[in-house]
């Protein structure tokens, strides 16, 4: 195998060229490649990775603006699991026009969401620093101990102190 790296927007001209075999991209891509491709376009769905995005504040970053974004995201979160199509309404329309509804309709049910600080998430942090240690040959720890030096759960505790299951 030869691995081949190609943008996101890449990865459906260049396999109906036949200029790679397989290819990854994003959910927002998929319709083109379904498109382009027809009866050979195949998905093949993989669980066994979880994206999270970190909600990072530098030092001087005051609590009191830390758990407002909080409390907003577990507010949005709330809405989402109470109405699922009016949330699906919320994204198209934010989206300005930049996702199509069927897109939405399809992938945005797929989804979980979740504020949480979990162990979960720092072993990932873990792991994820041991390689950019190794990778970049970075000087000083990367186990969980120094992670937890660097890591501030008291906003999202004051906000919902049962997503915070690390201490």
């Amino acid at each position: 195998m030869t691995v081949v790296n190609l943008a996101p927007n890449q990865v459906t001209s260049a396999l109906a060229r036949g200029d790679i075999d397989a290819g990854v991209t994003f959910p927002s891509f998929y319709d083109a490649a379904r498109t382009a491709l027809g009866g050979a376009y195949a998905e093949l769905p993989f669980t066994g990775y979880t994206a999270r995005t970190l909600l990072v504040a530098g030092p001087s970053a005051k609590a009191e603006s830390t758990t407002a974004v909080l409390r907003t995201l577990l507010r949005a979160q709330r809405e989402l699991a109470a109405d699922p199509a009016a949330a699906r309404k919320a994204v198209l329309a934010q989206s300005k026009g930049v996702l199509q509804a069927a897109y939405v309709e399809t992938y945005q049910p797929r989804y979980t969401y979740g504020t949480t600080l979990s162990p979960e998430l720092l072993t990932q942090l873990e792991e994820e620093a041991a390689w950019a240690k190794a990778a970049q040959n970075l000087p000083g720890a990367a186990d969980r101990a120094a992670l937890l030096r660097f890591l501030d759960s008291g906003p999202l505790t004051a906000v919902d102190p049962a997503a915070v299951t690390v201490r």
